[in-house]
């Protein structure tokens, strides 16, 4: 271990359980593992020595093109003619599927790679064109869904009889046929022979997650039925058998959001609700990209478009529910008094966090681990689904001790869920700095300074491990790697560190709200500076979004400027949101505030859900697809309005049945433990004096 890979897992604390040395990546730099850019010897013939696939990641011997020299980027093709482009072979193709199978053909899906036997200039421009790997597939690569019985012609009896072999021969023998280049297999996804109508007997898991499902709807149903019937008075002596109503919880959906001392956060619903649709946009387009793509061409002309970088780029809202989350937490302390030992308040409080989140969490994860991959077929739904849904039933643990985002990263399960672990990290974190720093004159200038050490140690890693920002993280053949073995995702992406950017923010954000309240009481809004200052800070955030990768230009990206802007791009977004939300947690009227703070609140309440479940439909529609996407902005707006309507719209029954219950039933549970250690204060006798002159009744009341 390497001991800047050292210094790393000491400031992330979390870190400490990290997985297998192997899937550290410290040896493949991101320009090693998706650069895909080929370099032909002065021959002609193939200089490099081809990848060898182990365990799903793709470990290939390429020169470094990160930073290209002026030779390798003179070696670069940036742009084709449609003649020049569409002489090479189609990087994606699906034969009819159900069709295959119902016939008792054989259908395979797999990846190639492509070598000359010979000079080949054609093989030479695929090679250049691949080599601006930030925007391009790797053409050298094809990938290919064939029924073996309809394209293919029949192996004959000394050629083999493994359907793997026959895929293998028969793609080789048409790309040879039709360019002149060979074809080797090196990943197959699967071979299977149709029809097969059997389904396997159902698991321990998929019969619990059944059993569970009645019995939640069985509560639902008495529950409700009690609140119904019973009286007011009732009620309240047996509110624990009303969690499950779901007339109860849809009251506790639909109540107005109550109104905050100290400052107007009715933005925040919106704001919300806003980063959500963000997020549901680009996993649209990422799914697409990880699926097979119709027209790529279109998709990587398009790359560099202003409103394809913003939407690539739209990840960076994640921040957003970072800095919420922890100005949340602070405002809320900060406004109270202290109570109890910080160390009570810190275990309660990062107990009721866990409530709030785990239980529509882990039934969502254990709803993907089981019966997932049963509610569907396609072409790529074992690559697809049935894939992951292994991966979840792999590492389900991870995610029931938020540290999935550290613990196996190269294996994605909801791979969305990687914020969860590290909102739930850095929630730890917020809440002890809060507690240490209440009512301290040092507190802005400590939390100022951890603020910047949270972007420069991240510049320091990126330019010694070559880690790139987030518009490089997205590209073409790292996305359809899942980012297995990108430094770049597991150490800047979802790692704690890099993201405390957001959750320091927040508590930035509430400390100097409480600070300015005390010296400037409701005159903020008077300033004029600051008015237009933060006004113009949410245009401002929107622009770094969209135009902040442009400065990286074209192709691969020069290494101190990649390493700038992946350390910079998160602590500039989060300080213009933060001054942005200074000016309307304080009342200075704008555009974006007026229209995030018009009654978005039961939709805020349902975002939770809408994450959790945006990335189960949206995978699912495009596994069961029996042809390739069309990714262009028309298709993507539409899967984007469906996936969103159909995620929201399961998170109401999610809201109903599991969230709002559990956070009742735990309500329910306090109370009563309150209750009995009131009743056993009040047992104890005691002698009367002349202060005892209220009755009975009153003296209740007022304990």
């Amino acid at each position: 271990m390497t001991p800047a890979r050292a210094l790393t897992i000491a400031l992330l604390c979390a870190c400490v359980l990290n997985t297998h040395a192997d899937s550290q990546t410290s040896g493949l730099l991101l320009d090693q593992i998706a650069a895909e850019a080929y370099h032909s010897s002065a021959d002609g013939s193939n200089g490099t020595k081809y990848s060898d696939y182990t365990g799903n990641v793709i470990v290939t011997n390429i020169r470094n093109v990160g930073n290209p020299s002026p030779g390798d980027d003179q070696d670069i093709i940036y742009h084709l003619t449609d003649e020049e482009y569409y002489e090479m072979p189609i990087l994606f193709h699906l034969d009819e599927y159900p069709g295959c199978l119902a016939m008792g053909g054989a259908y395979c899906l797999g990846s190639f790679e492509l070598s000359p036997s010979g000079p080949s200039s054609l093989f030479r421009m695929m090679q250049r064109y691949s080599a601006n790997w930030v925007d391009n597939f790797n053409h050298t690569r094809l990938h290919r869904g064939l029924c073996l019985t309809r394209s293919c012609v029949a192996p004959g009896h000394d050629s083999g009889h493994a359907l793997d072999v026959w895929f293998a021969s028969c793609v080789n023998a048409s790309i040879m046929s039709t360019h002149n280049l060979s074809a080797r297999l090196y990943h197959l996804d699967y071979c299977t022979r149709g029809p097969d109508h059997r389904s396997p007997p159902l698991s321990t898991s998929e019969r619990a997650f059944a059993g569970l499902v009645v019995a939640l709807l069985a509560l639902a149903t008495v529950s409700t039925a009690l609140d119904i019937k019973l009286s007011d008075h009732t009620k309240k002596e047996y509110g624990w058998a009303l969690c499950w109503s779901l007339r109860r919880s849809w009251r506790s959906l639909t109540a107005p959001a109550p109104s905050a001392r100290g400052a107007d956060l009715r933005c925040f619903d919106g704001l919300r609700v806003l980063s959500m649709l963000c997020v549901i946009i680009e996993h649209v387009c990422w799914l697409g990209t990880l699926s097979f793509v119709a027209d790529t061409r279109y998709f990587e002309q398009v790359r560099r478009a202003t409103d394809v970088v913003l939407m690539t780029n739209s990840t960076l809202m994640v921040q957003v529910f970072f800095l919420m989350a922890s100005f949340l937490l602070a405002h809320k302390l900060l406004q109270e008094r202290p109570r109890e030992p910080a160390v009570k308040t810190f275990f309660t409080t990062m107990f009721n966090r866990i409530i709030r989140i785990s239980p529509s969490y882990f039934v969502v994860l254990w709803f993907a681990s089981s019966w997932w991959e049963r509610l569907g077929t396609g072409p790529q739904w074992s690559s697809l689904v049935r894939s992951e849904a292994a991966i979840c039933r792999h590492k389900w643990w991870t995610h029931l001790l938020y540290m999935n985002n550290v613990l196996y990263p190269d294996e994605k399960c909801l791979i969305q869920t990687w914020y969860l672990a590290a909102d739930m990290q850095l929630y730890a974190v917020a809440l002890l700095l809060t507690l240490l720093l209440r009512g301290r004159r040092l507190a802005l200038p400590l939390l100022g300074t951890a603020f910047a050490m949270v972007t420069v140690v991240p510049l320091m890693l990126a330019y010694a491990w070559h880690l790139v920002p987030t518009f490089v993280v997205h590209r073409p053949e790292s996305v359809r790697l899942t980012y297995s073995g990108d430094a770049s995702f597991t150490w800047l992406y979802q790692s704690p560190l890099t993201n405390a950017a957001g959750a320091l923010a927040g508590l930035l954000l509430a400390h100097a709200h409480h600070s300015l309240r005390d010296v400037l009481p409701d005159r903020l809004a008077e300033k004029k500076m600051f008015r237009w200052i933060s006004v113009y800070s949410a245009p401002a955030a929107t622009c770094w979004m969209a135009l902040s990768p442009l400065v990286l230009g074209a192709g691969p990206p020069n290494a101190i400027a990649a390493a700038v802007l992946a350390a910079l791009e998160r602590p500039v977004f989060v300080t213009l949101v933060a001054v942005a939300l200074l000016g309307a947690i304080n009342g200075i009227d704008s555009p974006w505030r007026r229209w995030m703070s018009q009654g978005g609140t039961v939709l805020a309440r349902l975002s939770f859900g809408a994450l959790l479940l945006h990335m189960l439909f949206n995978k699912t529609l495009l596994a069961t697809r029996l042809a390739p996407v069309q990714l262009d902005r028309q298709s993507a707006i539409m899967d984007w309005f469906g996936v969103a309507v159909i995620s929201y719209a399961a998170a109401l029954p999610l809201a109903l049945l599991v969230e709002l219950p559990a956070q009742q039933l735990h309500k329910e549970i306090k109370k009563l433990n309150e209750k009995s250690t009131n009743s056993k204060s009040t047992d104890k006798p005691r002698s009367l004096d002349k202060t005892d002159i209220c009755s009975t009744q009153q003296c209740n009341s007022n304990s």
